[in-house]
């Protein structure tokens, strides 16, 4: 019950600040995730859910880059395989759409490894290739959106295609400073 009312505390706060959101150029981001990898069937591993940090960078208001970690324990959907930890390492280049906007839909495209752990047998670590796109919401004064994301990963040289989605936070940390205008006395 006290979890409850803290969040929506915390919510009806978020909405009560006037919002000018915005991607801003040179803030870092750091971005917590929760989501599902969805894993291709010949693999027979289960879907499950995964947790994630991304810490990122944005050169100017559309370009950004952002290097992400997930982690998750994969359930063997059958014999022919046993329960795997699955990490992927990967860094992304994003182009973020209308990024002057409240709501800043983006592309995302990267590279990084796959290292796959099963609980019996071989570990393995492949190239992954990975593209997807994502959404950011601005709750907060440019400070703190909301974020969904879903991502296609291609894994070398096997190839096997995942699919994770995933939902979480952005936090805008390091915003260069507005200049404050000063009338001039002559």
């Amino acid at each position: 019950m006290v979890k409850k009312i803290i969040a929506i505390a915390f919510l009806l706060f978020c909405i009560s600040f006037p919002v000018a959101a915005e991607n801003q150029s040179g803030a870092l981001n750091l971005s917590p995730m929760l989501g599902s990898q969805v894993f291709e069937g010949n693999q027979a591993l289960d879907s499950s859910t995964f947790w994630g940090v991304n810490l990122g960078y944005n050169f100017t208001e559309n370009w950004g880059i952002e290097g992400v970690f997930t982690s998750t324990n994969a359930d063997a959907k059958d014999d022919s395989t046993a329960d795997t930890k699955v990490k992927t390492y990967r860094l992304d280049c994003l182009y973020h759409f209308m990024p002057t906007k409240k709501l800043v839909p983006y592309f995302a495209l990267g590279f990084g490894a796959i290292d796959s752990n099963p609980d019996e047998g071989s570990s393995r670590s492949h190239l992954l290739f990975n593209y997807g796109v994502g959404v950011k919401y601005f709750i907060l004064d440019n400070l703190i959106a909301l974020r969904a994301d879903v991502r296609h990963l291609l894994d070398f040289p096997e190839p096997y295609n995942n699919l994770q989605y995933s939902a979480g936070l952005t936090f805008q940390l390091g915003r260069p400073k507005q200049p404050v205008k000063t009338d001039k006395v002559q």
